[in-house]
């Protein structure tokens, strides 16, 4: 009797609670794509995402949902590698294998995944325009992931509105501009692809009063987009525009008066969660950004929706392995650091494009004041100077950030190890007025710089600031 009773408060337990899986930025390439050969190696060699296992490691996580068995899988857009046909007719076979298995799929678009003029097919040594999809056949694709009769569908863009759970209202939102790309197989001029993103006016208004209804019903609701809502460090929507949606200070109290609290995003390929405030802290949205599926560390998220406290419990982890790659992990964190020199060339092409004209003048500066100089006189030359002194602190840096909760990393070690390399950089550039040059750095710029860095390394928002904030990456707890 005792056991009778444990079993039904167990199961009692387990009716009122529902588990949700989140993965995001897939890009799936379909393996009918794929012909072997030099051309694909290239194209591989160039990403820190594993593209050329992406079928491999989709169907890991396949696999893996399946042990989990979630009552719902959300997955927040770059379905696939760039918008391939056959790539999606592929995710969609994935969506299946879950929905044999009693397990529902939500997606939505990413910037990749519609109208791409980049689609391609590797065939050996070259590769060969295929054939992408419209946003109609998006959604015809994927009319049993979101696009199908039961969803409300906003009528100026691919954004949907479903209870895929009982009392819990999914509102998927299309942040996309892909319907402003151009493609030379369609009968355009030129190629063009846009990977910015916003929400249009009437999307937005359609958003609020899906919301709005949710709530009058008594209803939860969660968002899920593929652009950030929110910046995940500071001045983000500065250096990283492309990745936040437009207008996103405007939007976001759009949203979180309309009662969302919770929005599922990718794009950025870290796994990272930011809190959006309003101006006395009374209310909030909390962003959740997952990294790319295929790129380290591989994150897999799990929701598990509290129907009695209304709270969303989430939790995430890492797939480590696929059937073919034991040492998945292993291979996905050396791509991270092997990216180093292409990070490099772009940290030193946008300085280059700053000073690269005042050079000239800057020696000229040292040399006046009986000094050497061995300034950089071409942007190669500036990135070769940024990787010797620091690939290894950008190594660091960037493993910090797509891992998450970086304050848990060795902080104070990274900054310092970033420093002495600027130093170091002084040393070699103008050795003999190099003490001067590191005090001028460390008194006038470094001050300007540290709350930046203090925002990306120590997970922090706002940082010297009354709104100053910290949410966990990988473990938190959301009233919805």
């Amino acid at each position: 009797m005792i056991l009778s009773t444990l079993l039904a408060i167990d199961s009692a337990a387990h009716t009122e609670r529902d588990r949700i899986v989140v993965i995001s930025d897939t890009h799936l390439l379909s393996p009918d794509l794929i012909t072997p050969g030099s051309a694909i190696d290239r194209a591989d060699a160039l990403e820190s995402k594993m593209m050329a296992m992406s079928d491999d490691i989709m169907g890991a996580i396949t696999d893996s949902i399946i042990g989990i068995k979630p009552a719902l899988v959300l997955i927040a857009g770059d379905l696939t590698n760039n918008g391939e046909r056959a790539s999606h007719e592929r995710m969609a076979w994935y969506l299946e294998r879950l929905a044999q298995q009693g397990i529902r799929s939500l997606v939505i678009p990413g910037n990749h995944d519609c109208n791409n003029p980049n689609a391609v097919r590797y065939d050996g040594d070259k590769t060969v325009n295929t054939a992408t999809v419209s946003r109609e056949e998006f959604a015809q694709i994927y009319r049993d992931y979101g696009y199908g009769k039961d969803s409300k569908r906003d009528t100026a863009s691919l954004s949907y509105c479903c209870e895929p759970l009982k009392d819990v209202v999914i509102i998927g939102i299309d942040s996309n501009m892909d319907e402003l790309n151009q493609l030379t197989s369609r009968g355009d001029s030129t190629d063009t692809y846009h990977n910015a993103g916003r929400i249009k006016a009437e999307t937005l208004q359609w958003v609020i009063d899906q919301a709005n209804d949710a709530h009058r019903q008594g209803k939860r609701v969660i968002a899920m987009m593929h652009h950030h809502l929110v910046p995940h460090f500071d001045k983000q929507e500065r250096l990283l525009a492309n990745y936040i949606v437009k207008d996103y200070d405007y939007v976001a109290q759009q949203l979180m008066q309309a009662g969302i609290h919770t929005i599922f995003t990718g794009h950025l390929h870290v796994t990272d969660a930011a809190t959006y405030y309003n101006n006395d802290k009374s209310d909030s949205i909390v962003e959740v950004a997952t990294g790319s599926a295929i790129c380290y560390p591989f994150a897999i998220r799990t929701a598990t929706f509290d129907k009695k406290h209304h709270t969303l419990d989430i939790d995430t982890r890492w797939l480590n392995a696929t059937h073919s790659c034991p040492t998945l992990r292993e291979l996905g964190r050396q791509r991270i650091i092997d990216a180093m020199p292409g990070v490099a060339a772009m940290i030193a092409g946008k300085a280059w494009n700053k000073l690269g004209g005042q050079m000239g003048q800057l020696k000229a500066m040292i040399e006046m004041g009986g000094g050497k100089a061995n300034l950089p006189e071409t942007p190669q030359q500036a990135t070769q100077l940024t990787l010797r002194h620091l690939s290894e602190v950008l190594s660091r840096s960037m493993l910090a950030v797509v891992e998450g909760n970086e304050q848990e990393k060795d902080t104070d070690s990274i900054i310092m190890q970033g420093k002495q390399g600027i130093r170091d950089m002084i040393g070699e550039v103008a050795p003999d007025q190099a003490e001067s040059l590191w005090e001028f750095f460390e008194s006038e710029v470094y001050p300007k710089l540290e709350p930046l860095v203090r925002s990306i390394l120590e997970d922090k928002n706002a940082v010297g600031t009354p709104a100053e904030s910290h949410t966990d990456d990988l473990r938190l707890s959301i009233t919805l």
